[in-house]
């Protein structure tokens, strides 16, 4: 009786090391999968930031080469999204 009490310990404890080694091992994954997340996510960001910078720098750009025209482009957006605002505002009601 003491024997099979003893072999259904061993058994249990041999159980959970290998429990904790695909634990482990899991882990490892998981931390692997989210440093490699967090680097895309981040590359992805500076390339977005890198993009709008490029966009801002051509605007101002064009706006120094193009005064007149930037006043009126941004005169005409202006007149475009405050016309959106009041038909919104208005629809509400």
């Amino acid at each position: 009786m003491e024997t099979s009490k003893n072999e259904i310990m061993n058994k249990a404890n041999g159980l959970s090391q290998e429990f904790g080694k695909l634990v482990h091992s899991g882990e490892k994954s998981l931390g692997k999968l989210s440093h490699d997340a967090g680097e895309k996510i981040g590359a992805m960001a500076s390339d977005i930031a890198d993009t709008t910078a490029s966009y801002v720098k051509t605007s101002r750009d064009y706006v120094k080469e193009n005064p007149v025209k930037g006043v009126a482009i941004a005169a005409a957006v202006g007149v475009v999204a405050g016309g959106l605002l009041t038909f919104m505002l208005r629809s509400r009601e």
